[in-house]
């Protein structure tokens, strides 16, 4: 083997990996800094100690390494790349550092012909790395390729399997919701009309405990609304039966319907609807449910005596509504988790709250489902803001 213009060095290291010496081969590794003593990895600058570092676990676990590339600054500010092989065995580390790859072995050899004492170590380092014939080859791309045949059906049964439970999951939501959802209607109707009946001749603690009980089942409704949603937007059955609506007239409606709620906490809401708004092309019911979660959040978070304002204006081409409460507010770092699934503010949330953390993703996921946006602005003691924003017809 010719070692005429090769450059590089041999570091003979302990098994720590610290110089005992440097054994330069030609015009030697610029960059290099033969300390004896220092560590390999700080052999080359600061910048490559963490490359280097990870040659000495690879040198530890494998025994030989070839060519391992490093970026070793030189004197002048500029880099150069250096190739390291190396071989840890009977307690030392041999490194083989050549300016080009493939150069070790001539390195090595120079060496062991300059320093005879190092030849028996350095000669497993002055040939090439042996490579596997191409029928070895072959036959490791088979079985790989058996391999991942095999982890790629595996995948596809466990997906099938996986479709299939989330499938059954979601119609039995749907059937328990759909089933739940009828008794509380009557429920509420029944409740409410016995204290209409009531109202005359009934003591005031008992007209208070039907309005909790008309209350809890509006409550139990709202959530069934809510899991039923997610039921259909996680089968991808979100299906929106859009018309041309009023959309003054339905904010006024659903504040209406969530008034008795606001009083019941000593509430009030104030609701500003500008006049002359064009029909917008909505799903009405699910306009409610957006709304309605809105606003029963509003009451949530609201200390009784504050005061709800809804308000519904035209922006351009689009309406807004907004919903602002003078509550307890939002962390800034929790304003990206509300309209995740399941999530819930930190700051927000109650001693015994039940919400299970649907009512904003649903929000987000019906208002964007008709084109149209969803933001809040809010900071901790000084109340939120939620407001959507719907497309109008051109």
């Amino acid at each position: 083997m010719s070692t005429r213009g090769v450059d590089g060095a041999v570091l003979v290291c302990d098994r720590d990996g610290r110089a005992e010496a440097v054994h330069p081969v030609g015009a030697g590794v610029p960059g290099l800094r033969p300390e004896a003593g220092a560590p390999f990895p700080l052999l080359f600058g600061l910048a490559p100690v963490g490359r280097a570092l990870d040659l000495f676990t690879a040198l530890r676990r494998d025994g030989t390494v070839h060519d391992w590339p490093l970026h070793a600054a030189l004197p002048d500010g500029a880099t150069r790349v250096v190739f390291l092989t190396g071989r840890a065995a009977d307690g030392t580390l041999l490194l083989a550092a050549a300016a080009k790859p493939g150069a070790a072995g001539a390195v090595c050899a120079a060496v062991s012909r300059d320093r005879p004492e190092l030849a028996s170590l350095l000669r497993p380092l002055c040939g090439s790395p042996s490579l596997p014939g191409s029928d070895a080859l072959f036959d490791e791309m088979s079985i790989l390729n058996s391999q991942l045949a095999n982890a790629q059906r595996a995948l596809a049964k466990a997906n099938a399997e996986l479709e299939a439970s989330n499938a059954q999951k979601g119609r039995l939501l749907g059937m328990l919701a759909h089933d739940l959802r009828t008794p509380l209607q009557v429920i509420g109707g029944f409740a409410q009309l016995l204290k209409n009946h009531l109202a005359a001749s009934a003591e005031p603690r008992d007209l208070e405990a039907l309005e909790r009980i008309r209350e809890s089942s509006l409550f139990m409704r709202h959530l069934i609304e809510d899991v039923l949603s997610m039921s259909a937007l996680q089968a991808g059955r979100l299906v929106l039966n859009p018309r041309p609506t009023d959309v003054a007239e339905l904010v006024r409606r659903t504040v209406a319907m969530n008034l008795i709620l606001a009083q019941g906490k000593g509430l009030t809401i104030d609701c500003d609807a500008a006049d002359g708004l064009p029909p917008l092309s909505l799903d009405p019911p699910r306009i409610e449910q957006v709304m309605n979660n809105l606003l029963s959040n509003a009451v949530k978070y609201s200390d009784a005596g504050m005061r709800i304002r809804v308000s519904v204006e035209r922006l351009g081409g689009r309406v807004r509504v907004a919903v602002a409460d003078h509550g307890r507010g939002i962390a800034p770092d929790q304003v990206s988790k509300l309209f995740q699934p399941f999530s819930h503010a930190n700051t927000l949330t109650d001693v015994g709250d039940t919400s299970v953390g649907l009512g904003l993703f649903i929000v987000r996921s019906i208002v964007e489902a008709h084109g149209g946006s969803v933001g809040v602005e809010s900071a901790p003691g000084r109340g939120s803001t939620f407001h959507i924003e719907l497309p109008v017809p051109a």
